[in-house]
């Protein structure tokens, strides 16, 4: 514990080993607290998209159910996942008015997710080639139309 100056004995001199431990301390706990917090915030952010993207094929799925088309199965993933970028169609199947009762409404959508933190960057140094996190959901409805 350290005692102000003018409240120390006459003649008392100040420990000199804790100078800096610190700074020590903080230097070697920082980077890995650091990682942990990035790894986190991007974690939850994956976990997210992924239940965001497999809501979105849902609804589109519905769609499709409901005598929707292809490209009607598609607006409605992009409404409800907010934007179409980096979506990717994998699968698309619509159900028309000749539909029978064992036909489905079939949509399968893949996304790449971008991290916001320099978690990747930390990878890099590590991989020479991170692979890229793909995100992927499949939804299928009877149709019912």
């Amino acid at each position: 514990m350290l005692v102000p100056d003018r409240l120390r004995r006459p003649g008392a001199q100040r420990p000199r080993g804790d100078d800096g431990a610190a700074a020590v301390e903080l230097a070697l706990v920082l980077p890995i607290l650091l990682l942990l917090v990035f790894g986190l915030i991007d974690f939850g952010r994956v976990m997210q998209q992924q239940i965001q993207l497999t809501e979105a094929v849902r609804e589109g799925a519905r769609v499709g159910a409901l005598n929707g088309t292809a490209s009607d199965m598609q607006a409605q993933v992009v409404s409800t996942v907010g934007g179409s970028t980096g979506i990717t169609y994998t699968t698309t199947t619509a159900c028309t008015s000749a539909a029978t009762a064992t036909s489905t409404a079939t949509m399968t959508v893949t996304r790449t997710f971008d991290p916001v933190t320099p978690l990747y960057l930390v990878l890099k140094l590590f991989q020479s080639n991170p692979s890229a996190i793909t995100l992927s959901a499949t939804g299928v409805m009877a149709c019912l139309g």
